[in-house]
């Protein structure tokens, strides 16, 4: 039967992981088989010198990584400061290896004061230390120690531990030297557990502990008391490990302390390993064995996986089996994993001694000889039992990925044992500076071709699982977008405070605080969120992203720690906190508390970066997966305070200075119920969780549509639904409509009435309340009003609200006037209704009281419209009357609204017209106060018409005066009738042939009878001034004057020339001309109209005439030519003055 591993390994080896400087340091065999390597010795020299010599120097720290036997090496060190009569063993074994240190401690015979690191302060722990001495010595010295010591009440001489820490350490010293003792070694183990504890409670002073402890044991000529301490890092690292970082002075008390490297090479692990290991003869003996286990460590040293610095290392080498089944690498990797990531459950020594699942004495009992333990197996140890600890969040992602890779995938066995071999040497890439190649991948699977390697690792690159660089290396496919440790440290310089108060706002605001007892009894959901703070940074309220429902209420944590001052100031200013909508509490943390809520928030920081990178799965769910467990954390140390129990109450709340009632027993729902309770007495009760909502979804906005278009139809036979129909706007009708009253079915048909007190659903205070907003004389918007609703007292939510409001300007249609943007709303219909809705503050809205003196003014204002020609339809209100006027004022033209040509009233009347933006003041106030200010003895009605027909009656003005114009230009006096038919007759066939266009076209529009006298006006307006009539403004009708002239002037002298050809024979009728030879020669023609004037004139002037010259008709002739000659001259001298003082005022 083949042999098992098991069988030739004997497993031995004096590391444990039970190794505890406490109890372990009066057992002399602890020492016995301990293995004084170079760093040890190293150690113990540096520490030997300075007792020895009695250097000032008495404070010592030695700093070594996880695994490296700091503790076996205090158990020694403590052993060796004993005494050799106390431990002969110990110090025979120290001499055996190095005779010289064994010397440095001859006649030294200090007592070896241990304490253990714990998450406690560092006077509590060496009080405890102390106490459990002092038990064993029975001295006056010991009795009077033991009388000052309190380690029940924290003290020392009646003053608080960590004060005097270093006068208690000093003064043991004392007490051991009268026990017969040289003084006292004061060894401290896990020493960074005291400094984690630090600097999440600063305010316990366990700086000051240390530095007194530090100082007194290098008092100058006080050698009683020594100090050695013992850590894993540097006091930084620790403080960062809990979200802190330390101040200056933590880094001077460090400095205090000398520190003592203790870090074993890596090859120093593989003689661990082998002392561990001892392997028996049979494996000894087998050759093949022999010879592979030298070549595999030969190959191991020729590729740079380990190094023989030493004769020591070099014979190790040279006899490999004595490592077996250890792999090279497995040798390589797990030394580096102990000092990085490991702790007393994962140091090397651990490994080889250990019983876990996939441990090294696991894969013995399991294996037969021949078969190595790899990194294949390695990886395996460490994905099981417990887990790595990180410091490097890289590597701590990396391996994360590599585990989730490894969980979720299906591979074939040579794949999974790549995948794991580079997952082990990715964990340990800054220590083995090896390219992770095929060419090592093959070494450490134990396959000499590289081939296969090469295309495995290939096929997992093209499916995204690694990445292959440049080098020819691989690697998971890890997204190196963000460096999770730099943003995780950036983020947590932010401070512990707001950390804490950004932590806690994230925990609480992933949901909002449901009242559920004041839901069941009033059927609206309610919520109430949590603002946190400090006393020195207030609760603020979060601003609402875009489309995010407000809460209703707010709680104002403000969280202190436990204990501190700062408790009492926070609780003094919630006292004077009087906001109706927010309940104020302090939240007393322990120190873990609030690291744990800091620590959420940079998380949360951390997750919001690889988010925003878009980065790999695997990136988002190992930040998730801290997230989580930070998450779980608080829950268990700080929202677990929240959800108080019988036994467990919680914290006290407060509203508005006072102490809410029996607050501490209430969970957070209970106390939104309590609050919502308080401040909405009033609201009635809607259970319908379709409306009873601020903002409904869109289906029900379209019922709501729906029955409203049903309501505004009129007809009052038309159901809202059929009777086995069930739409979203049945059930909103019946809960707001019929259970409240407002909605009444009469015979089949239904109407809508006020509601009552009696209805299952009493709104009769709502109704109330909007009915007092409507009628305070001021107008409130819709949105105003839902706002009003909404408040504290009544407490309705948006949907219910507005359908309500809707109904009351329904109900009360005749009194209620709505106005959209300052312009009142002729008529409430579906569109505008939606409209409303949509942008409730563009909307107005008012209701009118109506009294003795209001009805005598709508009688007057009745009685003037009605002379202008409109009438009142429906109950004679204001708002009837302001739709009739703003009617007639829509049909007056454009000329009556701008012209200057109306009285001043009438300008007046017109200007406030156009400008009222609110119809009911300009018909209540405005219009009165102008004929007050008009001071007139008209009343107000006779004054009010005679204003309104002047506005009316401006068109028709201006169309007269434009007739008058046109019948003057062209010399026709009469009606337009006439003036039309006189040109129609004049020119109608000869204008024609016309060249100039437009001559022709006025002539043209001037004779077409197709036309109404209106439109004929508006016909001559647009052609001359390029607008018709209604459309003019006062400078039109001078324009219009001058340019119907030049084309009258035009006209006439179109019309002697056609004269002349005889083609006119109509206009020979009205126009006489008359050529006139001057003296010098010149010829002057004269074309005149012949009017019934002129013909009188001329009869007048005939029968004078005749009558001078005795019926001589020649001399008349001559008479007539003369006169009409000097009239002419007189005629041009006055044109040629005009024309001289024309170009002088020019010029």
């Amino acid at each position: 039967m083949p042999k098992k591993i098991i069988d030739g390994l004997t497993l031995a080896g004096s590391h444990t992981r039970s190794v505890a400087l406490d109890r372990d340091i009066g057992n002399a065999a602890a020492a016995s088989n301990y293995m004084v390597t170079a760093a040890a010795a190293a150690a113990l020299r540096q520490i030997g010198d300075g007792l020895a010599e009695k250097s000032v120097q008495r404070a010592w720290k030695i700093v070594g990584p996880y695994g490296s036997g700091k503790t076996a090496l205090g158990v020694v060190l403590a052993q060796l400061a004993s005494g050799s009569k106390a431990f002969p063993a110990t110090h025979r074994m120290v001499a055996g290896v190095a005779p010289r240190l064994s010397t440095l401690f001859e006649g030294c015979k200090r007592y070896p004061l241990t304490v253990v690191g714990s998450r406690t302060s560092v006077g509590r722990a060496l009080a405890a230390a102390v106490a459990n001495t002092l038990a064993g010595w029975h001295g006056k010295a010991a009795a009077a120690l033991r009388r000052a010591l309190d380690v029940q009440a924290g003290t020392y001489k009646g003053l608080a531990l960590n004060s005097v820490a270093g006068e208690l350490a000093a003064d043991v010293a004392t007490v051991a030297q009268a026990e017969g003792y040289d003084g006292v070694l004061l060894l401290v183990d896990e020493v960074g557990k005291f400094i984690e504890h630090a600097a999440l409670r600063p305010e316990e002073g366990d700086l000051i502990a240390l530095q007194q402890i530090a100082e007194r044991a290098c008092t100058e000529g006080d050698e009683k008391l020594a100090v050695v301490v013992m850590l894993h890092q540097h006091f930084a690292s620790y403080a960062a490990g809990v979200g802190r970082s330390l101040s200056d002075e933590w880094h001077k008390i460090a400095a205090r302390f000398d520190e003592v490297a203790f870090d074993e090479p890596v090859e120093r692990y593989a003689h661990f390993a082998a002392h561990a290991l001892k392997v028996k003869s049979v494996i000894k003996s087998d050759t093949t064995l022999v010879n592979a286990a030298n070549a595999l460590y030969a190959n191991a040293r020729k590729l740079g996986v380990l190094q023989a610095k030493s004769e020591s290392d070099r014979v190790l080498f040279r006899q490999a089996e004595m490592l077996y089944p250890l792999h090279p690498l497995t040798v390589a990797c797990l030394a580096i994993i102990s000092k990085r990531y490991g702790q007393s459950e994962r140091s090397f020594h651990a490994f080889l001694r250990g019983n876990e699942l996939f441990g090294l004495r696991d894969f013995a009992h399991r294996h037969e000889l021949g078969e190595w333990f790899g990194l294949s197996e390695v990886f395996d140890y460490l994905a099981h039992g417990y887990s790595l600890r990180f410091r490097d969040l890289g590597a701590e992602r990396r391996w994360a990925f590599a585990l989730a890779v490894l969980e979720r995938q299906t591979f074939e066995s040579g794949c999974l044992r790549i995948l794991k071999t580079i997952g082990v040497l990715e964990l340990v890439s800054t220590g083995v500076t090896l390219p992770v190649s095929a060419k090592l991948i093959a070494f450490a699977l134990g396959e000499r071709d590289v081939g296969p390697i090469v295309v495995q690792c290939d096929d997992l690159v093209d499916k995204g699982i690694l990445l292959r660089r440049g080098t020819g290396t691989y690697a998971f496919a890890v997204s190196d977008a963000v460096n999770i440790e730099a943003v995780y440290e950036k983020a947590a310089r932010s401070g512990e405070e707001n950390l804490a108060i950004s932590g806690l706002s994230s925990a609480l605001s992933q949901r909002l605080i449901v009242a559920n007892k004041h839901y069941d009894e009033t059927g609206t959901i309610r919520t109430m969120a949590v603002a946190a703070g400090s006393p020195g940074a207030w609760p603020k309220r979060q601003k609402l992203r875009d489309g995010e429902l407000a809460p209703d209420a707010w709680l104002n944590l403000v969280i202190t720690v436990k204990g501190a001052d700062t408790e009492s100031q926070a609780l003094d200013r919630i006292k004077q906190e009087t906001d109706k909508l927010t309940i104020s509490a302090v939240l007393a943390l322990e120190p873990d508390g609030r690291a744990a809520l800091a620590e959420y928030a940079i998380w949360q920081a951390v997750q919001r970066e690889v988010d925003h990178k878009r980065l790999d799965p695997w990136t988002s769910q190992y930040v998730s997966g801290r997230l989580q467990g930070v998450r779980e954390t608080i829950e268990r140390l700080v929202l677990s305070q929240l959800m108080p129990l019988s036994d467990r109450p919680g914290p006290k709340y407060w509203y508005q200075g006072k102490p809410i009632p029996r607050s501490e027993l209430m969970n957070l729902s209970q106390l939104a119920s309590w609050l919502f309770d308080e401040l909405y007495d009033a609201s009635p009760r809607v259970v319908n969780e379709l409306i009873n909502k601020d903002r409904p979804p869109s289906a029900i906005v379209l019922a709501r549509q729906r029955m409203f278009e049903v309501i505004l139809g009129g007809d009052a036979t038309r159901p809202i639904s059929g009777d086995s129909e069930y739409p979203p706007e049945r059930l909103i009708h019946h809960t707001l409509l019929r259970q409240t009253g407002l909605w009444v079915e009469e015979n089949g048909c239904w109407r809508l009435t006020e509601p009552t007190a009696e209805a299952p659903i009493d709104i009769t205070h709502v109704w109330d309340r909007i009915s007092e907003l409507l009628r305070s004389g001021e107008g409130q918007t819709f949105q105003a009003l839902l706002d009003d609703l909404a408040r504290p007292g009544l407490g309705i939510r948006s949907g219910p609200a507005g359908i309500w409001i809707v109904m009351y300007l329904l109900i009360r249609r005749s009194r209620c006037a709505v106005f959209e943007r300052g312009t009142l709303a002729l008529e409430v219909t579906n569109e505008l209704l939606q409209r409303m809705f949509k942008n409730p503050s563009a909307f107005e809205l008012r209701e009118l009281n109506v009294d003795e003196h209001s009805m005598r003014l709508l009688q007057a204002y009745r009685t003037a419209i009605a002379a202008v020609g409109s009438t009142v339809g429906g109950e004679l209100t204001f708002l009837e009357l302001a739709r009739s006027l703003y009617r007639w004022r829509g049909r007056l033209p454009e000329f009556a609204l701008q012209t200057g040509r109306v009285s001043k009233d009438a300008v007046l009347v017109r200007s406030v017209l156009g400008k009222a933006q609110d119809p009911i003041e300009l018909l209540t106030a405005s219009l009165p106060r102008l004929h007050h200010e008009a001071r007139t003895k008209e009343s107000f009605a006779d004054w009010l018409i005679r204003i309104l027909s002047e506005l009316g009656m401006a068109h028709r003005r201006l169309q007269e005066q434009v007739m008058t114009e046109i019948g003057n230009s062209f010399e026709i006096h009469g009606p337009l009738g006439r003036v039309r038919n006189q040109l129609q007759a004049e020119c109608a066939t000869a204008a024609s042939d016309l060249g100039d266009a437009r001559l022709k076209s006025f002539i043209l529009r001037c004779t077409d009878l197709s036309l109404t006298d209106e439109k004929w006006l508006d016909s001559i307006g647009s052609l001359i001034v390029q607008r018709p009539l209604d459309a003019w403004v006062d400078e039109t009708i001078g324009r219009f004057n001058q340019e119907l002239s030049e084309l009258c002037a035009k006209y006439k002298r179109w019309l002697r020339v056609v004269m002349q050809r005889g083609k006119v024979p109509r206009a020979v009728e009205r126009f006489v001309g008359v050529t006139l030879t001057m003296p010098g020669g010149q010829e002057s023609s004269l074309f005149f109209a012949a009017t019934e004037q002129s013909a009188h004139v001329a009869r007048e002037v005939a029968a004078s005439i005749k009558k001078q010259t005795g019926g001589n008709i020649q001399l008349a002739a001559a008479a007539l030519a003369q006169a009409l000659l000097e009239v002419h001259d007189a005629d041009a001298s006055k044109e040629e003055q005009e024309k001289d003082h024309g170009r002088r005022k020019a010029g």
